[in-house]
């Protein structure tokens, strides 16, 4: 391979993985990439050459991705474009390492590879980063329904088994071609948008309130004044003029400033009027849950137990517990919430520094990161339950739902442990509670947010109504298609103030990813290390013969 050639081909690599993301979302792209490394893998004369150009080109690509991290925290914006770079290298690397000591099929050992350091990256590595997978990039594809039978992951090992069948296809064998042939097959009609959605539904409407991060980190009493009072006037909007009354309202995460329901105004005896901002939000949000006879589901913080302490001459509250949570709130002043239990990397904690909290609040204030190191894990999952809207079945019918916030509903394992319980249904829907004003003004991030829900509906046969601040609010069915949007003269809405009506139906199926789970990651991973393991064994052979017979010339 010429300079030239492997210089375009790395570029191509990387080009075709951003077309396989948002807002694009090229399923050809998404095989395309991994077979441009594959040939530089296969063809690259020196693989030192080879590797740099690969991470000249990466290297642009993840800061380009990831760009809305640089206003939160601009080295790690440049820490994370480093860290997403290594990975097709590594992967190369590994591909070169391990083909000329093995006789298995590269349609078989590339994408155990690829997989394989899928699950470093998406699992292992400070609790996992499963944004940007292989398999994320055939969504739009009805062979992407491989998911339901093994997670993600088995979407991506049948992207990089296609690329390694096409990098290689001389040496490819009809047995291989015809065993991709029928996978693809049976997965693109099981993907087909055959069913139709029936039995137990919800009217909903989310308030997209489009509150900018900013304001969400240190919000004033005066921008509290405005911006709540403004989604509570849009809440009472949602319920006017409307064919199907909706029997859930939905505010994004955190959007409800204060103290959260379960400390009251008392307990901030002796009062003082800097005090009001903890507890008149949730007051005022039970008083429009009475007053619109609806149930309003909220993402607030918890405080568990306030203390009121004096420090000099003033007054101060001090705060032992504090939850993410999502809280439901009934008509009747009764509430019941789910406490976030996935705390999102480098945004709620470092991984590994958050056993040392004096370290990690030195890294924050170093770094000058926007991050919430006060939040505290929440305990077993909660899910909430009620009656159902639907005419066709009975009226005492009840529909149970999971509301993974933010992050949460990214991460195969987290949502699967909401839906699934020893394999049996505990939950019919989601509903994600989510702020991506994180993401400033990157609406390709935001929609890659959707995206990687979107694989989660469908590993887990469940729909999901996303409920996200700027944008985008959304219907996913169980197949993973986006059903209905946020909408603002006629285009979607984000980074805009929107209401979304919509109907979620109970998900029925039962795939098989809920018993495989992260299986094909954690085997794939093993397999890699093995292959590995292996071709240094018989390397170290080689090398041992040599030196003892140093003047016998190494077979080809």
């Amino acid at each position: 391979m010429k300079t030239w050639t492997l210089v375009l081909t790395a570029l191509a690599s990387a080009v075709c993985t951003l077309l396989s993301s948002a807002p694009y979302g090229f399923g050809l792209a998404a095989i395309a990439a991994p077979l441009c490394l594959l040939v530089i893998a296969l063809r690259a004369k020196t693989i030192r050459s080879a590797l740099c150009w690969i991470f000249i080109f990466q290297l642009p690509l993840w800061l380009w991705l990831h760009s809305w991290v640089a206003v939160v925290a601009f080295a790690g914006w440049l820490g994370l474009g480093f860290y997403m770079s290594i990975w097709a290298p590594l992967f190369v690397l590994a591909v070169r390492y391990v083909r000329p000591k093995t006789s298995i099929s590269m349609v078989v050992y590339a994408p155990t590879l690829w997989v394989g350091l899928e699950c470093i990256r998406g699992i292992v590595l400070f609790d996992g980063y499963p944004w940007y997978l292989a398999g994320t990039g055939i969504l739009d594809w009805p062979i992407v329904s491989i998911a339901s039978a093994g997670s993600v992951w088995s979407a991506s090992f049948l992207v990089v088994a296609l690329s390694a069948a096409l990098a290689n296809f001389r040496s490819v064998r009809c047995w291989t071609w015809a065993s991709l042939v029928v996978v693809c097959a049976f997965f693109f009609i099981k993907g087909l948008p055959l069913e139709m959605e029936s039995g137990a539904s919800m009217n909903v409407a989310v308030i997209q309130t489009n509150v900018s991060q900013s304001n969400k980190v240190a919000w004033s009493w005066k921008s509290q004044l405005e911006e709540v009072s403004q989604a509570i006037t849009m809440t009472k909007k949602a319920t006017l003029n409307q064919e199907a009354q909706p029997s859930l309202l939905i505010w994004p995460e955190t959007m409800l400033p204060g103290s959260g329901f379960e400390v009251k105004r008392n307990d901030f005896a002796p009062w003082v009027d800097s005090f009001a901002p903890y507890w008149v939000w949730p007051e005022k949000i039970l008083e429009v849950a009475s007053e619109l006879k609806t149930p309003i589901l909220i993402g607030t913080q918890t405080h568990m137990a306030i203390e009121i302490v004096a420090q000099g001459q003033t007054l101060h509250p001090e705060i032992t517990t504090i939850y993410n949570s999502a809280v439901l709130v009934a008509p009747n002043g009764t509430t019941e919430r789910y406490d976030k239990i996935f705390l999102t990397p480098f945004g709620e904690r470092i991984p590994y520094l958050s056993i040392f909290p004096a370290l990690q609040e030195w890294v924050r204030d170093s770094f000058g990161a926007a991050m919430l190191f006060n939040v505290d894990v929440g305990g077993a999952p909660h899910r909430f339950t009620m009656q159902c809207d639907s005419d066709e079945v009975d009226t005492t019918a009840e529909i149970t739902f999971a509301t993974p916030i933010c992050f949460e509903d990214t991460v195969p394992s987290v949502i699967r442990d909401l839906v699934w319980v020893d394999g049996k249904r505990v939950a019919g829907a989601l509903i994600n509670l989510s702020n991506d004003g994180w993401f400033s003004d990157d609406d390709g991030a935001r929609l890659q947010h959707v995206r990687e829900a979107r694989m989660r509906c469908i590993e887990n046969k469940t729909p999901m109504v996303r409920a996200a601040n700027t944008g985008l609010s959304c219907l996913i069915d169980a197949s993973g298609r986006v059903q209905k949007s946020a909408m603002v003269d006629g285009k979607i809405a984000v980074r805009q103030k929107a209401i979304l009506h919509a109907t979620i139906f109970e998900g029925s199926g039962k795939p098989l990813s809920r018993f495989v789970g992260d299986a094909v990651a954690w085997l794939s991973l093993i397999g890699g290390i093995l292959l590995v393991l292996k071709s240094y064994y018989l390397r170290s052979k080689v090398y041992e013969k040599q030196s003892k017979n140093p003047d016998e010339t190494p077979s080809a």
